[in-house]
C-alpha cells in the first residue's frame, strides 16, 4: 500500500501586534477581596521592625541633624559680620563728631553704603535660613511620624479576620412556587444584610496612604508655635540669631510666644518692636559659672527642659549618679533631666569668647595707661586719646581678620 506523504504547507505569518497599542489596556484596580495570611502578616511586621535600624533611615536623620547645625552656625556668622560693620561705621561717626567735623568723608560714605547693602543682603539670607530650618523641622516631623504610620499599617492588617467561605446561591422561590413580590423583597433584603455584615478588606497600600494622610492633617493643624517655637532645633537657631544681633547690650531673648504672628509668620527683631520701658532697663544677667560645680565654664551644656546651663562633666555625673534621671539641681526648678536632654550650648560659648576678648582689651588698655603714667610729663587727655586710638587700631585689625576669614 503506498505510503501517504503530507506535504508541508507554507506557514502563515502571525498577526502583527503593535507594542503600546491602544487596544491593550490594564484592567481597572480592584481592592483586595481577602486579607493577608498569617505568614505575610509576619513578614510585614518584621519589615516594619527592621526600619528602626535601617542604615538609610539613620543616614537621613544624620543629614537632617547636619542641616540644622549648619543653619544655626550660618545665621550666627552672617549676623556677626553685620554687627562688626555697624560698629565700624559707628566708630567713624563718633570720631568725626569728636573732631567737630560735620561733613562725611569719602571713606565714611562708602562704608555707609556698604553697610546698607550688607544689611539688605544679610536680612534676605537670614530669612532664607529661617525658612530652610522650618523646612528641615517639617521633614523631621514627617520622618518621626513614619514609624507611627508603619505601625498603624501593621495593626490594621493584623486586625483583619479571614472572610467566611461563600455560601452557595439559593434557588429563587419563584422557580419553586408562584412568584410573590413580598418574598422577592425579603430575599433582596437578606442578601443585602449578608453583604453588609462582611467587613471590607483594606489593602496595605490603602492603609499606608490613609495613615499618612491622618498624620499630615494632624501636623497641618498645629500652630507655628507648636511646630517650631518649642522645637529643639529652632530654639538654638533663634538664640544664636538674637545673640548675634545684640552682642553688646545683653537684651534677653523674648518669650517664644512672640516669635510668630497670628498668621504663623516669623517676627523679626521682637526686642526692637516692643518699646517697653521695662525692656529697656532690663538686661540679661549672664553667669559664666556652673551652678552645680561653681567653677567657670569650659564646656557649657544646656538642656531642652529648662533654661539652665551646666558644665558638661558636672551635670552628666550628677544625672548618672541618680540612675539616669535627676531633677534640675538649680533651686526652684522642678524639671527632670536625662542625658539625652543635654546639648552643647554654642550661644554660651559665644558669650564666653566675647567676655574673654573684653577682658583682654581692658588688660591691654590698663597696661598702656600705666606706661603713660610713668612719663615725666603725663597728660590725661593724651593718655586717653592714645588709649582710644590703640583700641581703634586693635578693633580695625580684628575686623580685617574677620574679612580675611
Amino acid at each position: 500500500m503506498p505510503r501517504l506523504l503530507q506535504r508541508s504547507r507554507p506557514s502563515e505569518p502571525a498577526p502583527a501586534t503593535s507594542v503600546g497599542s491602544d487596544d491593550v489596556s490594564l484592567p481597572e484596580y480592584e481592592p483586595p477581596a481577602f486579607p493577608m495570611n498569617d505568614e505575610n502578616k509576619a513578614k510585614l511586621e518584621r519589615l516594619v521592625a527592621a526600619q528602626r535600624n535601617d542604615s538609610d533611615a539613620r543616614q537621613y536623620e544624620k543629614h537632617l541633624n547636619e542641616c540644622s547645625k549648619n543653619l544655626i552656625k550660618a545665621v550666627g556668622s552672617i549676623n556677626d559680620l553685620l554687627f562688626q560693620r555697624r560698629r565700624q561705621l559707628a566708630r567713624h561717626v563718633e570720631k568725626r563728631r569728636s573732631e567737630g567735623v560735620d561733613d562725611k568723608s569719602e571713606a565714611e560714605r562708602e562704608l555707609e553704603e556698604y553697610v546698607a547693602e550688607l544689611e539688605a543682603t544679610i536680612s534676605t539670607l537670614t530669612d532664607k535660613s529661617e525658612q530652610a530650618l522650618r523646612r528641615v523641622i517639617d521633614c523631621r516631623a514627617e520622618f518621626e511620624d513614619t514609624k507611627t504610620v508603619l505601625e498603624s499599617v501593621v495593626v490594621t492588617v493584623k486586625a483583619q479576620q479571614p472572610r467566611p467561605e461563600p455560601k452557595p446561591k439559593r434557588e429563587r422561590r419563584q422557580q419553586r412556587r408562584p412568584a410573590n413580590d413580598d418574598d422577592d423583597d425579603d430575599d433582596d433584603d437578606e442578601e443585602v444584610e449578608e453583604a453588609e455584615d462582611v467587613p471590607p478588606v483594606v489593602g496595605v497600600i490603602d492603609a499606608l496612604r490613609t495613615a499618612r494622610k491622618v498624620k499630615m492633617i494632624e501636623y497641618s493643624r498645629l500652630s507655628a508655635y507648636d511646630k517650631y517655637a518649642v522645637h529643639n532645633d529652632y530654639i538654638p537657631f533663634k538664640r544664636t540669631w538674637h545673640d548675634a544681633m545684640h552682642p553688646d547690650n545683653e537684651i534677653p531673648l523674648p518669650d517664644p510666644s512672640t516669635w510668630f504672628d497670628e498668621d504663623g509668620n516669623p517676627v523679626k527683631n521682637v526686642a526692637d518692636i516692643q518699646e517697653d520701658d521695662d525692656l529697656v532697663v532690663e538686661r540679661e544677667i549672664v553667669d559664666l559659672k556652673c551652678p552645680l560645680s561653681l567653677q567657670a565654664f569650659k564646656t557649657p551644656f544646656s538642656n531642652h527642659k529648662c533654661k539652665h546651663t551646666f558644665e558638661k562633666d558636672a551635670i552628666m555625673s550628677f544625672i548618672r549618679s541618680s540612675g539616669g534621671k535627676a531633677q534640675c539641681p538649680v533651686p526652684g526648678c522642678s524639671k527632670d533631666l536625662t542625658i539625652t536632654d543635654l546639648y552643647p550650648d554654642e550661644v554660651m560659648l559665644r558669650k564666653m569668647k566675647r567676655v574673654a576678648e573684653a577682658s583682654r582689651r581692658n588688660a591691654d588698655a590698663t597696661s598702656d595707661v600705666e606706661e603713660e603714667e610713668e612719663d615725666d610729663d603725663p597728660d590725661a587727655s593724651i593718655v586717653i586719646g592714645r588709649t582710644n586710638n590703640i583700641k581703634r587700631e586693635r578693633n580695625n585689625r580684628r575686623v580685617e581678620d574677620i574679612e580675611e576669614d
